[in-house]
């Protein structure tokens, strides 16, 4: 599969300032038990399966395909990969041969903006996560978010901070996809009225559809 120039970004640091966002305290106790094992597990899976963005990448475009999703016209946004998150450069090169529209989440006074990518374009490493300086979309098509946990009902445990979560709220209409490996699966993800859930979530072994 053919991959992106190497020099598209820079490394990024781990975000170390999370905010909260109205989680009941049971569940909360409950995502934070949660989070401590699968990150251990996901870390050891990342270092010794660095290639499973390939096969993910594979099934995010037989998902597309198989909801005969017009990508040509659609804005679909990614994230940055950061420390042992999927890498998303397979998936972005996939993308890059059907469409231009591909936007990278920025993460910017403490909120999400989706920016416009392109080859060689610089991004920039931030306290949150990366930063870009090009046109902003607010209404992508897609959005392709990173998650510590899922279940099978297409429930997603973030990192804690509720970035993603704030952000999808007023997004109703667009198609949200997690992306994780298949090891990051629990039976039941702890939900609250603020979690939002995806309408997919794609491994490097399986397709989740909600």
């Amino acid at each position: 599969m053919r991959c992106p120039p190497i020099n598209l970004g820079s490394v990024v640091v781990i975000q170390k300032k999370r905010s909260m966002w109205r989680y009941s305290n049971s569940n909360h106790i409950k995502k934070v038990n949660i989070r401590k094992k699968i990150i251990n597990k996901r870390k050891l899976f990342h270092k010794q399966n660095l290639n499973k963005g390939d096969s993910i990448a594979i099934n995010l475009m037989k998902y597309i395909e198989s909801q005969e999703l017009p990508i040509k016209n659609y804005k679909i946004a990614l994230y940055w990969p950061m420390g042992s998150e999927i890498d998303t450069k397979p998936s972005i090169a996939s993308l890059s041969q059907f469409t231009n529209n591909i936007l990278i989440a920025s993460t910017e006074n403490n909120q999400i903006k989706f920016r416009k990518w392109k080859p060689n374009i610089t991004i920039e490493s931030n306290k949150l996560g990366v930063l870009l300086k090009t046109k902003e979309f607010v209404k992508p098509d897609i959005v392709i978010c990173p998650l510590i946990a899922f279940d099978k009902f297409c429930n997603r445990l973030g990192r804690g901070g509720g970035y993603y979560d704030k952000k999808l709220y007023n997004l109703e209409k667009v198609i949200k996809i997690g992306f994780a490996y298949s090891i990051q699966e629990v039976k039941k993800v702890p939900t609250d009225t603020n979690d939002i859930k995806m309408n997919a979530i794609i491994t490097e072994k399986y397709i989740y559809n909600y």
